[in-house]
């Protein structure tokens, strides 16, 4: 169809197609625009939940980064004070074991007569009672000259004490990265699935805005072109065509030759300024 057989068609013929598709577009519009809210009011409530779960495995990721950093930096700490103390002994002529081996095969080897003594008698439940309460004070007596020996040198004490805080923090901090490393593997399927609904999500309320728009749009179009067709108004929209059909340029040709004669103008002024 050339531009003759474009000018032959009568104004309301060409309104009543553009409405019959406006209409059709109305009637086909609703019901796309439904299964888009539907994938829209299904995707959200589980892209919030994905988000709201993988950010709590974060957070709990975060926080035992920070108990295992915290634990492995006292624990550093601690033995290099334990170090310290150590090197101080040292210069200052060693340190004495507040429980020597001398020490502990003497209690073994009084322990180990009274429970001969325990197996081989024919004593009484008080007899065996009595050997048994003397082993207890044994060991007991041991401790105590252990613990008064270890007292009358402070710095071994403290330099002991650091050691095993520090291997306790050493373990915590282990456990924390354990956990740690757990939890990623969750977070990081909680991130996929966050993903997942977050861009069917997107998707859906995408194209449910456009979808929007375009039943505005034809409704409009539908009141615009009813008007015009019922009252077979079109003198304002022929301007062009009958511009055209006497011989005048079209609205394209109009707006070319402007941008041509914009162009030329530029032209002269920046051969002007050169000037």
């Amino acid at each position: 169809m050339d531009a003759n057989d474009l000018l032959a068609v009568s104004p309301k013929l060409l309104a009543q197609a553009i409405l019959h598709r406006r209409e059709r577009l109305a009637e086909i519009i609703p019901e796309d625009l439904e299964e888009r809210k539907g994938e829209l009011i299904d995707a959200e409530p589980k892209a919030k939940s994905a988000r709201e779960e993988r950010d709590k495995i974060n957070n709990k990721v975060a926080n035992l980064k920070h108990e295992r950093n915290s634990a492995q930096k006292e624990a550093r700490e601690l033995f290099e004070r334990a170090n310290e103390i150590r090197e101080r002994l040292i210069s200052e002529g060693g340190m004495k074991n507040p429980d020597p081996k001398w020490a502990k095969d003497k209690l073994s080897a009084k322990l180990q007569s009274l429970e001969n003594q325990l197996e081989t008698s024919a004593g009484t439940h008080k007899t065996e009672e009595k050997f048994i309460n003397e082993m207890k004070n044994l060991i007991k007596e041991h401790e105590e000259w252990v613990e008064e020996r270890t007292a009358s040198q402070p710095l071994v004490k403290e330099m002991k004490d650091a050691r095993a805080k520090a291997r306790k923090l050493l373990d915590s901090a282990q456990k924390a990265h354990d956990a740690m490393v757990e939890l990623a593997q969750s977070n990081e399927e909680m991130h996929e699935s966050f993903m997942k609904w977050e861009s069917a999500r997107t998707r859906a309320e995408s194209r449910t805005m456009r979808l929007n728009n375009a039943l505005s749009s034809s409704q409009d179009a539908l009141e615009f072109w009813k008007d015009r067709v019922e009252n077979d108004n079109f003198d304002d929209l022929l301007v062009d065509s009958v511009r055209v059909r006497d011989g005048g340029q079209s609205s394209k040709a109009i707006a070319r030759s402007l941008k041509q004669e914009k162009e030329s103008q530029q032209m002269k002024t920046a051969r002007g300024e050169e000037e």
